[in-house]
This record gives structure tokens, C-alpha cells and sequence, in this order.
């Protein structure tokens, strides 16, 4: 497995504790440097590509805070952990909080640094799978939304070229008025079908019930109240009811503004 943390770079003033660091850390498979000058370590840092500084809080020249704010003033791609034997002054609340992946008090383990450093390669690996995951998930939103937009693009096509043109020598037959009716109304929703009326609506408003949908359909074609009705097979009351949901949904009931007027007038 790829580890996530290959370079790391200890900083401290003690000779021997970069030493110690220095070797365990190579021991474990990084490549692993020491700098008992933070000063001069910063400057390394700005060159070298590491991925984990391991430093010392208390140090001549500049702090090992003051370092850590240093680091994340040239990259958040930089993790640390803080060391200091003077843990009734620096509690692990304030590291953490100052920016730092993890702390550890003086006098320590290796086994501890080892533990410490694959928790956070551990979590460096989950981001990255994460942030590939939410790339790839954005990359098939998006071919979803093509093949979606090419299916609507197909099906307006076949029903321009298949289906509304019988449609059209149907309107030149003779019907009693029900029937002719009912031819209307297939052409009004197949013509629907071919905009994006509808579903705009329901999109841009999802709590827009599919039967309130069609009233709103046919409201905005200019049928009557008892037209609706007839058309939808419900009674006068339940269309009004519709259309009072609609407005409500709409954000017209305090507004005196026309329902039809209203839909005709929406840039969908």
C-alpha cells in the first residue's frame, strides 16, 4: 500500500532527541531529516516536500507555536506534531486548536511516535479517498444529467415526429364535444412533454403534488374551473382546492396576482 506520509522532518533543540527521532523514523521506512534550528528549518521547509514535521514547543530563536503558524502560512499540506515536556503550560486543547495534527508529552515512547504518525496516515488516506470519491461522484452527476437531458432530447423527437402529427389529422375528424375534448387535452399534454414546463414546476418546486401539476398545466391553457374538472375527473371543489395549494406553494396567497398570469409569466 502507497504510504501517505513518506518524508518527515523533526525539529528540536535537543541534539540527541533529533537523533533518536531521526534513526526510529528511518527504521520504520521514512525518509526522515532533523534540524535542532527552527529558524533555519523553516527555510528547509519552504524547499522540501514533507509531509510531517515533528517539532518541539519550547525552543531558543522561535517557538515551536510560532513555527507551527509559520508551516500553515505556506501550506495546509503540511501535518505536525508538537512535542514539550511542559505540559502544565501547553495543554492538548491549545495545540490542537494552534493547528496541530497531534500532541505528545515529554518524556515519550517510540511506540507512541509510531502510533501517532500512522493515525494521521490513516486519516491523510481517508481524505484523499474521500476528495477521489467526491470527484468521481461529481464526474457521474454529471454524465447522469447528459444522459437525462439526451433521453428528454429523444423522446421530444419522437413524439414531434411520430405521434403529433396523427394528432393533427385526428383534429381534422369530426367529434362530439367530450371526445374533441379529450383530443385537446392529448395534444396540450404531449405538447407539455415536449417543454419544460412541468417539470421546472416540480423541480423548483418539489413540494408540487403531480395532480396539482396538471391543474397547474391547465390552468395556465386557460381552462375554466369546471373544464379542469371535467378533464381531470374531479369535482369543481377539489380543482379549487388545487388551485389554493398552488397558490399557497407559489407564494401567492397574500399577493394579488392572477394564478394563470402568474404561470404564463415564470421564466422557467
Amino acid at each position: 500500500m502507497k504510504k501517505e506520509i513518506r518524508n518527515i522532518f523533526v525539529v528540536d533543540d535537543e541534539q540527541g532527541i533529533c537523533a533518536m527521532l531521526t534513526k526510529f523514523l528511518r527504521s520504520q521506512g521514512y525518509f526522515c531529516l532533523s534540524h535542532t534550528e527552527p529558524v533555519e528549518a523553516l527555510e528547509i521547509l519552504k524547499e522540501g516536500a514533507f509531509e510531517l514535521v515533528i517539532s518541539d514547543i519550547q525552543m531558543a530563536g522561535m517557538d515551536g507555536i510560532e513555527l507551527l503558524g509559520r508551516i500553515r502560512e505556506l501550506t495546509y499540506t503540511i501535518d505536525t506534531i508538537m512535542m514539550t515536556g511542559l505540559t502544565r503550560k501547553y495543554t492538548y486543547s491549545d495545540i490542537i486548536d494552534a493547528g496541530a495534527a497531534d500532541f505528545i508529552a515529554k518524556p515519550f515512547q517510540l511506540q507512541e511516535i509510531k502510533a501517532k504518525v500512522e493515525r494521521i496516515e490513516r486519516e491523510r488516506k481517508m481524505k484523499k479517498d474521500l476528495q477521489e470519491l467526491n470527484v468521481a461522484m461529481a464526474v457521474l452527476l454529471q454524465r447522469s444529467a447528459k444522459q437525462k437531458d439526451d433521453l428528454q432530447t429523444d423522446i421530444t423527437m419522437n413524439i414531434k415526429e411520430s405521434i403529433l402529427p396523427y394528432v393533427e389529422k385526428l383534429k381534422n375528424c369530426r367529434f362530439d364535444e367530450t371526445h374533441q375534448r379529450y383530443l385537446d387535452l392529448l395534444e396540450e399534454n404531449l405538447t407539455e412533454i415536449c417543454s419544460p414546463f412541468l417539470r421546472n414546476l416540480s423541480f423548483q418546486n418539489p413540494t408540487v403534488s403531480s395532480m396539482e401539476a396538471k391543474v397547474a398545466k391547465l390552468v395556465k391553457a386557460g381552462k375554466s374551473n369546471k373544464e379542469i374538472a371535467s378533464l381531470l375527473g374531479v369535482s369543481l371543489n377539489t380543482v379549487m382546492t388545487h388551485r389554493f395549494r398552488l397558490r399557497s406553494k407559489l407564494g401567492l396567497n397574500q399577493k394579488k396576482i392572477n394564478l394563470r398570469s402568474y404561470l404564463i409569466s415564470i421564466d422557467f
